[in-house]
């Protein structure tokens, strides 16, 4: 049995009252290396007024750092904002060692920013690297080389690089020249569970922020607008924490608002569980995509997938558990809806299987243990 390692999770985006949704995966990681080691999260945040101020909650075994401080106006706020945000890094360290002391491990989420303090407040501790940015790929998200130039040291120095998928791996391999391995994200299988009998209606779902750059919002929509000339016994709909504002016009522009699609605004975790056991299938229409969470949700609640085979995805989803499309190909989306709409089988038990393999608590608990317990202090 392995000795609990005192893990501080440093992450870069993470649940906050501003964003309830920023980096949830990344939480969902803590909470699985929380099953068999004291964790503690880190994260910084801004927010209008106020002070300086670090506060700790306890989530389950996991604790949770938050650290807030005045987000900077006026004039010359760039360069306020970067003090500050300085300060508060500092502040969050010198509370956590007051807590814990020394951490035996430092798992760095997602590099930029937070990973460019680590080697002046963590010189000599091991660390472990979880990524999730898309904008280390090449493209219209791409991050400038500024930005690379200061992260690549960071990837350098850790012992393990732990990518979302081995497309991201990869990815940090060709800039950095390391090696890594593939850890899922995690999927809360007690929330995420089979339907407890099978829904009649024919609902298809996107979830995602509706950022149009990556998820090709308004393809999707012209791809559902041919869909209903062809079926008209269907709806879909949109879950979002995003700016719906242009898709919605667009939606009304097509005659699919309140028709056809329709719009819902963030939800909790356990109310997308609930509204999942109502769908013939996820859908994702993305331009780029490195593996999002709401595959495997859908997966481990025994719903498919249709999703474009890009990046990170086509390593974990098959014909078995997904219907695969070319990215910006709206007939090819048109006719995966009709086909799922129109009855194409899907094994919800088998699709939970492979989700519990791959993205349970447990799956991922197991391969960080194996991570923190092969690091020497």
């Amino acid at each position: 049995m392995s000795v609990a390692k005192n893990v501080l999770f440093l992450a870069s985006w993470y649940p906050n009252p501003n964003n309830p949704t920023l980096g949830n995966f990344i939480q969902k990681h803590a909470e699985a290396a929380a099953m068999v080691h004291d964790v503690v999260t880190l994260s910084v945040h801004s927010r209008e007024g106020g002070e300086f101020v670090a506060e700790k909650s306890i989530r389950g075994k996991l604790t949770e750092l938050r650290v807030f401080y005045p987000k900077a106006t006026g004039r010359f706020k760039r360069i306020i904002q970067f003090t500050r945000f300085r300060k508060a890094v500092a502040l969050g360290v010198s509370t956590y060692r007051k807590l814990v002391g020394e951490p035996d491990v430092l798992h760095l989420n997602v590099v930029f920013p937070l990973g460019l303090w680590v080697k002046r407040h963590f010189p000599n501790t091991p660390l472990v690297i979880t990524e999730h940015a898309s904008g280390l790929h090449e493209g219209p998200n791409a991050y400038p080389k500024w930005m690379l130039n200061r992260m690549i040291p960071v990837y350098q120095r850790a012992t393990y690089i732990l990518p979302v998928s081995a497309n991201l791996g990869e990815r940090i391999k060709t800039l950095a020249g390391t090696s890594y391995h593939v850890l899922p994200n995690v999927v809360n299988e007690e929330l995420f569970a089979l339907p407890k009998e099978l829904s009649s209606k024919k609902l298809l779902v996107h979830i995602s922020t509706l950022y149009e750059a990556a998820k090709n919002i308004h393809g999707m929509l012209r791809a559902v607008q041919r869909l209903s000339e062809k079926i008209q016994d269907f709806e879909f709909h949109i879950i979002t924490d995003g700016d719906a504002t242009q898709a919605k016009a667009l939606a009304s522009e097509l005659g699919l608002l309140d028709r056809f699609v329709f719009f819902h605004g963030t939800m909790e975790t356990q109310e997308i569980a609930a509204f999942l056991h109502s769908c013939k299938a996820l859908v994702l229409f993305s331009n780029f995509e490195n593996f999002p969470c709401v595959i495997p949700e859908a997966w481990m609640s025994g719903v498919p997938v249709i999703a474009t085979a890009v990046n990170g995805i086509p390593e974990f989803a098959h014909a078995e558990n997904s219907i695969l499309i070319e990215p910006r190909n709206e007939d090819q989306l048109t006719q995966a809806m009709l086909e799922v709409l129109n009855g194409k089988h899907f094994d919800a038990q088998a699709l939970r299987a492979y989700a519990m393999e791959h993205f349970s608590y447990a799956a991922v608990s197991k391969q960080l243990d194996e991570v923190y317990r092969n690091i020497r202090n």
